[in-house]
Parts: C-alpha cells; sequence; structure tokens
C-alpha cells in the first residue's frame, strides 16, 4: 500500500489555502483506486511549537502504480505549479500492517 501526506505551509494565506485545498481534495476525490482520503481538523500540533505547517491531506492508495496514475491526472497536473511555488511538499511512502 502506498500513502501520501501532503503538508500546506503555514505561509499559505488563508483565501489561497482553501481554494488550493479544494482543488487537491477534488482531484484527490476522482483517483481510480483511491482507497482513503482525510485532511487535518484544526491546529496542526507539535511538541516543539507551532510547525511550519497549517495542513495536511493524507491519501493511500493500493500500489505507487496506482497512485502514479493519479499523478498524471489533469486535475492533478493543473496543480502542479501552484503547489511547488506555495512551498506545498508531498511525501509517499510504502506501508505494512504491523
Amino acid at each position: 500500500m502506498i500513502n501520501t501526506v501532503t503538508l500546506f505551509p503555514r505561509s499559505i494565506s488563508p483565501e489561497e489555502l482553501d481554494d488550493l485545498l479544494t482543488n487537491v481534495i477534488h482531484s484527490f476525490k476522482d483517483a481510480d483506486r483511491l482507497n482513503s482520503l482525510k485532511v487535518s481538523d484544526g491546529d496542526i500540533m507539535s511538541p516543539g511549537g507551532p510547525p511550519s505547517y497549517s495542513k495536511v491531506v493524507e491519501a493511500s492508495f493500493d500500489t505507487l502504480e496506482d497512485m502514479m496514475m493519479w499523478v498524471q491526472t489533469p486535475a492533478a497536473q493543473a496543480q502542479k505549479g501552484v503547489m511547488i511555488e506555495k512551498g506545498v511538499v508531498m511525501l509517499y511512502f510504502e506501508v505494512k500492517e504491523l
């Protein structure tokens, strides 16, 4: 299983963040073979004080190939430039049940 974590910097204005989140979440929801989709609710917390990020989106796919099919969709590609410009970080990693 492949999970993704998308971190949205606190430096993004609330209006821009709402617009970007709407588009990113919509593109994930349209993905074939998406297993789960979650978004953080409320403030992000850290034991070291306020983190640099204001919002987190988590998504899960069965395989890396499934995730890469989503990455190549027009909806996902449409957000790529803005995400890079705004410093959004997307991490993806394989997971296993314990």
